[in-house]
């Protein structure tokens, strides 16, 4: 017998709340302080965040702007159910960085950019991570790495 179909919802709330929540946290803010920078009022801000409602994107964004996260983060973390993927990308805005990179590529490919392997674009991902180490980002010299912050880096 199959489950209840309102599970997979069930697990993306608590998902998406467990998200907000680490963001929060991370972002030393209250619940007051978030739901003033949205633009919506404190119950509707700690219903969103308790995974009440819809998965609501226009919440999404203006939370991660209030927070100064990274919307994509926001949505990967619920989608592959690892709350982390949002705190890694707080910061460099990595997903939503690479979001404009690739609105960039289609301006200049237009409709070709179907064409291009997936195995080029891995490459190039590669190829920008050797030349990001080779520039000293590597893991221990990157803030908020615990070797980075035993060794006094941050």
């Amino acid at each position: 017998m199959l489950g209840s179909p309102s599970a997979p919802l069930a697990r993306q709330a608590r998902l998406l709340s467990r998200t907000l929540k680490l963001v929060k946290t991370e972002r030393r803010m209250t619940s007051l302080e978030v739901s003033l920078k949205m633009g919506v009022a404190l119950r509707t801000y700690q219903d969103f965040e308790k995974g009440k409602g819809d998965f609501d994107l226009w919440k999404i964004r203006r939370f991660a702007k209030a927070t100064r996260s990274d919307a994509i983060g926001i949505v990967l973390a619920v989608m592959y159910g690892n709350p982390r993927i949002a705190l890694i990308t707080l910061r460099s805005k990595i997903l939503m960085t690479g979001w404009i990179g690739f609105l960039e590529l289609w301006r200049t490919l237009g409709d070709r950019l179907h064409v291009i392997p997936a195995a080029q674009i891995l490459l190039g991902l590669r190829k920008m991570g050797e030349h990001l180490h080779h520039l000293g980002l590597s893991r221990r010299s990157l803030p908020g790495s615990s070797t980075a912050s035993s060794s006094g880096l941050i």
